[in-house]
């Protein structure tokens, strides 16, 4: 069942699905995909074993600047500081860090693949 999905249509099995930001595609909520979660996040692997990050938003407010920094809740980054820095899914769990993906090493998307087939042919 894995190797049908993000190569057939979806009309047949409903699934929820998160919509992975930066191209990672739609993955299912489903144990095989789900890698890890937090409070505010949640750690995917998508058909093509690309792992993501897809973060809730905190409120559906618009969170603006109001320049009032005594009282400010907006998160800090440490970017600079000499605390431990994470790897790996843990560093997509973070707070502190904007990564929102894993791809592996030598990764060719499904997309890149049919790409090179086609300039291959047509030479």
């Amino acid at each position: 069942m894995e190797s049908l999905r993000g190569h057939t249509s979806g009309f047949c099995v409903p699934t929820y699905v998160i919509d992975a930001p930066g191209g990672g595609g739609k993955i299912p909520i489903m144990p095989n995909y789900i890698l890890s979660w937090s409070t505010n996040k949640v750690i995917l692997r998508n058909f093509e074993g690309v792992i993501t990050t897809y973060r809730e938003p905190d409120n559906y407010a618009s969170v603006m600047c109001d320049r009032n920094c005594e009282k400010c809740t907006l998160e800090l980054k440490l970017n600079d500081s000499d605390e431990f820095k994470a790897h790996g899914i843990e560093k997509l769990l973070a707070d502190y860090d904007d990564s929102y993906s894993l791809t592996p090493e030598g990764h060719v998307s499904v997309s890149d693949a049919y790409a090179e087939a086609n300039e291959a042919e047509e030479r």
